[in-house]
């Protein structure tokens, strides 16, 4: 067991619970109005484009992009999507980088375990961090697109890097968080 147990059996709860969330509500639920139309305006290249009823920086969004790209050719080669970048900016697609993030949460809680308490065995580490995967807030944001579980996978690694002593990694994740605000910042003052 280790961090690649806690990855592979989050993921086999975490891809099943999303195919049935987005099943059941298949647009956007909640907030989702607000975060949902607005990746698919950065999907478009609308990096300018702001709803005034957001109140987070646009770090999720910048991250969807990369999550996106990352698919995109999978999805043409598949035919899952046409020709169009922003087309493959589905509800669902959106809320999968939510579930990326989920699975890394897992792992990075994984590592804090066994950094914290070094006697213990790694079956004992694997079983904590997935239950702690399971905890209420968590679990119920991993399947929709909110800037939670992002939120919560950023602070994990700059603890983590701050647990290791790793102080310049802790700062770098911090500083690309504080560049996000400013671009935010930026964003609407333009």
């Amino acid at each position: 067991m280790g961090k690649i147990a806690v990855a592979a059996i989050t993921s086999l709860w975490v891809i099943p619970m999303s195919i049935i969330v987005n099943h059941i509500v298949p647009g956007p639920y909640m907030d989702e109005i607000f975060h949902v139309p607005q990746a698919q305006q950065y999907c478009k290249g609308n990096l300018r484009s702001w709803d005034p009823m957001i109140t987070t920086p646009p770090g999720l969004y910048y991250l969807s992009l990369a999550h996106v790209a990352s698919l995109f050719p999978g999805m043409l080669l598949m035919g899952a999507t046409s020709q169009s970048f922003s087309e493959a900016c589905s509800t669902s697609v959106l809320r999968s980088t939510n579930a990326v993030f989920a699975v890394l949460c897992g792992v990075l809680v994984f590592e804090i375990i066994r950094f914290l308490g070094p006697n213990l065995s790694d079956r004992k580490a694997t079983l904590m961090a997935l239950v702690m995967s399971l905890y209420p807030l968590h679990w119920f944001f991993t399947f929709l697109y909110y800037t939670d579980v992002a939120s919560l996978t950023a602070f994990l690694a700059m603890y983590l890097a701050c647990l290791r002593k790793r102080y310049f990694l802790s700062a770098f994740v911090s500083l690309l968080n504080q560049f996000v605000v400013l671009l935010f910042e930026l964003q609407i003052r333009l």
